[in-house]
């Protein structure tokens, strides 16, 4: 199997002070803003998550939206880009985290036939809020975006800039998810989006269905209203990939060879379903009060399979191979091999989370100026999993491989059927399956209180918040059981099955161990591996449960004067949070685990401030200044280790583990901008930014012996100093003058330049690096259209290189995957004004990614392909 160990690199801090800020920028749908468009309820998104007083949604398309969303943006006090809903159940992906590229300064990576890692400015350290409330999955420290259903939401906003009543946590900014409440409508409203979406690759059709229906009523104790909706995704999908692994010294078949150990091809089917359910009650009995209780499920099942073809093209006879290097190196080409041993192994998976939250609050005008709200919630979130691997062997007649033929590994066979189950016998199985679960309670209340005078202090804003998180995870022990000598994999004739690629990197079908036989019967092919029916045991060392009791306080002031004819207004805030840990785990004490806790406690003072001049009347002018802290995961404080033993073949010796005197991480960050609306639906903006660090946490892979064995382990731990700056530039555009049918054109586009690094006295090797994981930079431009019931959209993202993980491939060979696009489009016709059809496609231009250790001519990792995608919608609504 292929094998990879992770590490990250440091990175020493520089003194050149850059001002930071965020951009307004209306990305795939033309609609970021700080807010909502006018008229949608414009609640902030903080601790004070507020249920929307009466509001009406009106906002039916781009233009309408993006010029409400551009007033509102000029007019906000935070660095906030939000992207809306077209209309009720219409965003303009189906993937949150795919809308997110579109914004500036948002770099996504896609994997699975889908956006799934989101970072903001090239950082991963975001928090994620559902109705300015804490969300996330089990262990985790914020919520899969891609969980969320994107037909549910009313919009998700992007705050860049740091106030006192946002929940502290996100280094790298904040993204709020909004969904639709039964006030924000006039009455009765319903909608349907039924659709169904084809990939190319995994050739299926799936369907795409969402509903909403919510009301609104006058009864003898107050206005009532409820909204219930629900949503159903299912999507096949398929990805394809040809590897190389790290090259190593060969030479004893040419002098000073070198070539990777393994080669292969991946091909990965799966089928993903994800099932929502959300609520909102509310009920104002007068119109100083309001009381509602809301609420969202997300259940998420993914079935998927990658199938190995693990080439081992040195387990043979070494007097009858031959090979050749790339021309001026003395990195491997090609090499020729007879009868060598190789694998075809199968890695099924199952994963199946719950996630849930539910929350009632209040709010009540309780005295002239004087807003109180309170709101009490509770999440639950269950991840269950299974990756049981099967691997078989055979002896190949003739092996020809070469490592870099048109960018990547190549793969031919020839002397013997490939697909015949006949020529496998099982060789080993790796037994994984593992819970994590978490949970929380939080309660807040807040309060705003406006000034009846004018004067320098507009208003002030208090609140306070308590909450406990517990998160807990095991898995079973890592680590293969060799098959019985000479075992054919026909003796389980629910394991024949035949893996298939349509991209012909040497070899298009193999025989594979049956997926579904291997995840629904993996008693018996425990039985005829290890003559047990039973699973794996569960490993102590990588147990832990973690309890973290947070209580925060913060107090605003909003402010305004005048200089020299220049309004500017302000506020200036200061959040004081505690956080009482206890962490359990279990560490290895000679040949036995033993219980180990460990309890800490912080106290952390968050101060900021966010300034903005109207230099004229369509010229803004912003700066802020702002202290953030970013806890670590729960699994980085597990204090246990667990190891994995080498097998003499695919699997390395190497162990993972926790850092339990991890502390959090802290930025001080400076934002800076200057927007200009020349038009109602145009704007043009430049910022900078610059994040400074204290004790950033990366992970690194050290040499750990353990009852004499080295083991390659990694851990996280905080670095010294590190920054992190950049620039960022907007525009956007609708051409209204032009004459006809050209008025419907307009067109958006952004760009963001990053760089940063950390220093760290503990591993300079590791220092003087920029952030893995992040672009230099990264663009988004789209083109619109809207005229004449007609819509159009065709958006165009890039990144540019970046390091995944150094030190990769051995000492300076660093893993590079190289510059990232995607040209998604859609194409919509509003049949009348209740009924539209849209047609989307994303990855028309058939991306290919690679990845490379260092030198892409000599070094090539992964090439991949993805699904190309094509579906059609209708939503209705009344």
């Amino acid at each position: 199997m292929k094998h990879t160990v992770s590490g990250t690199s440091m990175s020493q801090a520089t003194h050149r002070l850059v001002l930071k800020s965020g951009v307004a920028v209306l990305a795939a749908a033309g609609l970021l803003s700080a807010f909502p468009a006018v008229a949608q309820e414009t609640t902030p998104a903080s601790d004070a998550a507020q249920p929307a007083p009466e509001a009406t949604v009106t906002v039916t398309g781009v233009r309408r939206a993006a010029q409400s969303a551009q007033k509102i943006k000029k007019d906000a006090d935070n660095v906030i880009d939000s992207i809306v809903a077209d209309d009720i159940g219409k965003f303009p992906d189906t993937n949150v985290a795919e809308t997110l590229a579109r914004v500036t300064g948002v770099q996504v990576r896609r994997d699975g036939g889908e956006a799934n890692t989101v970072l903001i400015r090239g950082l991963p350290g975001i928090a994620t809020l559902l109705n300015g409330r804490e969300l996330f999955t089990t262990t985790g420290r914020y919520i899969q975006l891609a969980d969320i259903p994107s037909t549910m939401l009313q919009r998700v906003d992007v705050y860049k800039s740091q106030s006192a009543d946002l929940p502290e946590g996100g280094i790298a900014g904040v993204i709020d998810v909004r969904t639709n409440r039964p006030f924000d409508f006039k009455g009765f409203t319903a909608a349907v989006n039924g659709g169904a979406t084809n990939n190319s690759q995994a050739e299926r059709t799936d369907p795409n269905v969402s509903g909403l229906i919510s009301n609104r009523w006058k009864t003898p104790i107050g206005e009532v209203g409820a909204l219930f909706g629900v949503s159903y995704v299912r999507n096949h999908y398929s990805e394809e990939r040809a590897f190389n692994t790290k090259p190593i010294d060969k030479s004893w078949l040419l002098p000073n060879l070198t070539g990777p150990d393994l080669m292969g091809l991946q091909s990965i089917h799966g089928d993903r379903r994800r099932t929502a359910a959300n609520y909102a009650l509310q009920w104002k009995p007068n119109q100083d009060l309001e009381v509602y209780a809301e609420g969202l499920s997300t259940h998420y099942l993914n079935n998927f399979e990658t199938d190995y073809l693990v080439a081992l093209p040195w387990w043979g006879p070494g007097d009858t191979m031959s090979g050749t290097k790339i021309p001026g190196s003395n990195q491997l080409q090609t090499l020729t091999s007879r009868n060598v041993n190789t694998i075809m192994s199968t890695q099924a998976n199952r994963q199946d989370n719950v996630t849930q939250q539910h929350a009632v609050g209040a709010r009540w005008n309780a005295a002239p100026g004087l807003r109180l709200t309170t709101e009490l919630a509770r999440t639950l979130s269950d991840f269950d999993w299974q990756n049981p691997i099967l691997d078989t062997l055979t002896v190949m007649p003739t092996s020809v491989v070469t490592t870099n033929a048109g960018g990547g590994a190549n793969i031919s066979y020839s002397g013997q059927d490939i697909t015949n189950p006949a020529n496998y016998r099982l060789d080993q199985l790796f037994d994984r399956y593992g819970h994590d679960h978490g949970s929380s309670t939080d309660w807040r209340a807040d309060g705003t209180y406006t000034m009846a005078d004018e004067g320098l202090f507009k208003d002030f804003g208090f609140g306070v918040r308590a909450a406990k998180r517990t998160a807990a995870s095991i898995k079973s022990y890592e680590g293969s059981v060799l098959a019985p000598d000479g075992v054919s994999v026909t003796t389980l004739p629910g394991l024949n099955c035949t893996a298939s690629m349509q991209n012909n990197w040497g070899s298009t079908a193999w025989y594979t161990p049956c997926a579904s036989y291997l995840i629904s019967n993996t008693g018996a092919v425990r039985q005829a591996i290890t003559g047990s029916s039973a699973g794996k045991a569960l490993d102590p060392g990588s147990y832990f449960a973690d309890e973290e009791k947070n209580y925060a306080f913060y107090g605003k002031a909003h402010i305004g004067w005048e200089t020299a004819g220049i309004p500017i207004d302000g506020v200036l805030g200061m959040r004081v949070t505690k956080t009482d840990s206890d962490l359990l785990g279990n560490s290895m004490v000679g040949t036995a685990y033993v219980p180990t806790s460990k309890t800490s406690s912080d106290t952390a003072y968050l101060p900021s401030a966010n300034f903005k001049a109207s230099l004229r009347q369509d010229v803004i002018a912003r700066f802020s200044v702002s202290k953030t802290l970013t806890r670590p995961n729960f699994s980085d404080l597990n204090p246990g280790t667990a190891y994995v033993n080498a097998n003499g073949t695919t699997i390395q010796a190497t162990a993972s583990g926790g850092n339990p005197d991890l502390k959090p991480f802290t930025a001080r960050n400076y934002d800076g901008s200057l927007e200009w609306y020349f038009s109602p639906t145009g704007m043009a903006s430049v910022a900078l930014f610059r994040h400074e660090f204290k004790g950033y946490i990366q992970s690194k892979v050290v040499k750990e012996t353990f009852n004499g064995v080295t083991y390659d382990t990694t851990r996280p731990f905080n670095t010294d100093d590190g920054y992190l700056q950049g620039a960022e530039v907007a525009y956007r555009t609708f051409f209204d003058k032009l004459p006809g049918w050209l008025g419907g054109f307009g067109v958006e586009a952004n760009a963001t330049y990053t760089e940063g690094q950390t220093s760290t006295a503990s591993d300079p090797s590791l220092s003087n690096k920029p952030f893995a994981g992040m672009s230099k930079w990264s663009y988004n431009v789209v083109g619109l259209y809207e005229k004449f019931g007609v819509s159009a959209r065709l958006a165009y993202n890039w990144r540019s290189k970046f390091v995944q993980v150094y030190n990769d491939g051995g000492p300076g060979l660093d893993l590079i995957a190289s510059p990232m696009s995607s040209l998604d489009g859609s194409l919509g016709y509003k049949i009348n004004e209740n009924t539209s059809i849209t047609l989307t496609g994303s990855n028309l231009l058939n991306f290919k990614y690679t990845d490379y250790w260092s030198n892409k001519a000599l070094y090539p990792r992964d090439t991949r392909r993805y699904d190309r995608s094509v579906g059609v919608f209708l939503n209705w609504k009344i």
